[in-house]
């Protein structure tokens, strides 16, 4: 026979007796013990009603015989700092009712969440109310908003190749062997071939919070495709650009050109110099002493010995450029300048200047390099080259196998060194904004005391003319506040982006300067990145 009753009305579990009258049970341990293998075991026991019990009291009868009470489980939802999601924080029943799916859904609508309630996920939520001792905490997420999804920028896809394309791809011989030197049909284009598609920005798609607030994306931004010399774009479609002349395709970041193309075997004293308002393929050698000057590409399928290379756009040389030392004080004999990404097979004694990419297959040896962007020395993602004595007297990031020899080369390596200029442009602004400052002062001063004269003609002229020049100097300040955010955000990722990668072995005398920071390394280092932490170069090894 039970010892206790349960009110289903108020939610309470009742001594049948007091244990003055009943004698049972005897203490208030056994009471708890009991009631620990009742059925109402899960519910919340009340201690005090239990201790007042079984304490010495003439006056017993005004004791509650009230020893438990059944607790409902709870659920509470929670919002993040973004609204997207909600996070439902359930307490388990002792002795009470669980939490329904209606409960649940009534708790997140009196939350606001009304957008991305995920019903798997509230369910099996719900359904560890089941798995959880009484009393307990548990929280899951039950919805999740939806970010905005950016649009993407309007892309440009090349349907051509180039001559430099075709300088990667060499003929095939017999027996599966290539010959570097062959470039096959030279790239022509005709009238009316495709050239170059462009792909439209995209507008993106919205999104939306717990709350159901609508998140704007971010459309893409839309670049208009670029007609250059030999090119139109189509009468049947506004997105494709095609030839509007006979020639070699040059490649441009949104658009192409068709050059006309100048082809030699070797340039020597018997061809002369060279400057060609066009592209240029050599398929042998550029001599000694000799110049080749294009406004196109320059491709070069043999070597380039002591000669001087200029292109407007990009230079390619697939076997070398070797130079020489004309004295210790001046520079190289050597020299190959582009305005875009500059290929070669390996260089020695060169001077080499790009204002993007500088790509080197096998090795650099005693050179003076230059690059507005990367210097790889080797090939692949993971390019194992070899970059030997010499300089670089700038660039953004360089990735080499090896980094100076054995025998201790002086190599020196200067990258981010954009960050002068850039420093001096912040000054000047800074000054320029003081400037500023002291005419607004004036002006105001000028205004005050303007405003103490007497109300003529010449004061309202003149009091028209301060405003204009606060107008204009507002606008200065705006322009020049616009030119320092920008300089600063160039400052920053210069220096996050700045780093030398060695991908097997940087050998004793290199010296590296990032920014205005250098180090010297006096002895042999693992693979490993260097880079600008806080302004003092450091080293990152690679596992």
């Amino acid at each position: 026979m039970s010892l206790f009753r349960f009110d289903e009305g108020d939610g309470y579990v009742y001594l049948l007796s007091h244990p003055v009258e009943s004698g049972f049970p005897a203490s208030a341990s056994q009471l708890l013990e009991l009631l620990e293998q009742s059925s109402y075991a899960d519910f919340e026991v009340i201690h005090a009603n239990i201790g007042k019990l079984f304490s010495s009291s003439d006056d017993y009868g005004k004791d509650s015989l009230v020893v438990a009470k059944a607790i409902d489980a709870s659920i509470m939802i929670k919002v993040d700092e973004s609204n997207m999601m909600a996070n439902a924080q359930v307490t388990t029943a002792c002795g009470g009712k669980i939490v329904s799916l209606d409960d649940a859904k009534a708790a997140l609508q009196k939350a606001g969440v009304v957008k991305g309630v995920n019903r798997d996920a509230l369910e099996q939520c719900l359904g560890q109310q089941f798995e959880q001792p009484p009393g307990s905490q548990y929280s899951a997420i039950v919805a999740h908003g939806q970010r905005a999804k950016d649009g993407t920028d309007a892309r440009f896809v090349r349907l051509c190749m180039t001559a430099q394309d075709r300088i990667l791809s060499p003929q095939e011989k017999d027996g599966g062997k290539v010959d570097m030197r062959d470039l096959g049909a030279i790239i022509t284009v005709k009238p009316g071939s495709p050239l170059m598609k462009r792909i439209p920005a995209t507008e993106g798609s919205q999104g939306y919070s717990v709350f159901g607030d609508v998140i704007e994306a971010k459309p893409g931004k839309n670049f208009a495709i670029e007609v250059l010399e030999g090119t139109k774009i189509s009468d049947k479609d506004p997105n494709l650009l095609i030839a509007d002349a006979k020639g070699v395709p040059v490649a441009l970041p949104r658009g192409m050109r068709v050059d006309d193309v100048l082809c030699y075997n070797d340039v020597d004293v018997s061809t002369g110099h060279i400057e060609f308002d066009g592209s240029v393929i050599i398929s042998g050698d550029v001599k000694d002493g000799m110049k080749v000057k294009a406004t196109g590409d320059i491709t070069v399928l043999g070597f380039v010995e002591s000669a001087d290379l200029q292109s407007e756009n990009a230079i390619t040389i697939v076997q070398g450029a070797i130079g020489r030392k004309v004295t210790e004080e001046l520079d190289f004999s050597c020299f190959i300048r582009a305005k875009r990404s500059i290929s070669i097979g390996y260089a020695q004694y060169v001077h080499i200047e790009t204002q993007q990419d500088l790509l080197i297959e096998k090795q650099a040896l005693h050179c003076n390099l230059s690059s507005r962007r990367l210097i790889r020395v080797g090939k692949g993602d993971t390019p194992r080259g070899k970059l030997i004595g010499g300089k670089v007297l700038n660039a953004l990031r360089i990735e080499t196998g090896e980094l100076g020899a054995p025998s201790g080369t002086k190599t020196h390596i200067a990258i981010a060194q954009s960050f002068h200029e850039l420093k001096d442009k912040q000054t000047e602004f800074k000054l320029f904004e003081k400037r500023l400052s002291e005419k607004a002062i004036a002006l105001n001063k000028a205004k005050a005391k303007a405003a103490k004269a007497p109300e003529t003609p010449q004061k309202t002229a003149y009091l028209n003319k301060l405003l204009a020049n606060e107008k204009q100097l507002n606008a200065h300040y705006q322009r020049n506040q616009r030119n320092l955010k920008l300089v600063q955000q160039k400052l920053k990722r210069l220096l996050m982006s700045s780093r030398v990668k060695v991908n097997d072995l940087m050998h004793p005398g290199i010296e590296v300067t990032i920014a205005r920071d250098s180090k010297q390394f006096t002895r042999i280092y693992p693979p490993h990145l260097v880079k600008l932490d806080e302004g003092k170069i450091t080293q990152q090894f690679l596992s």
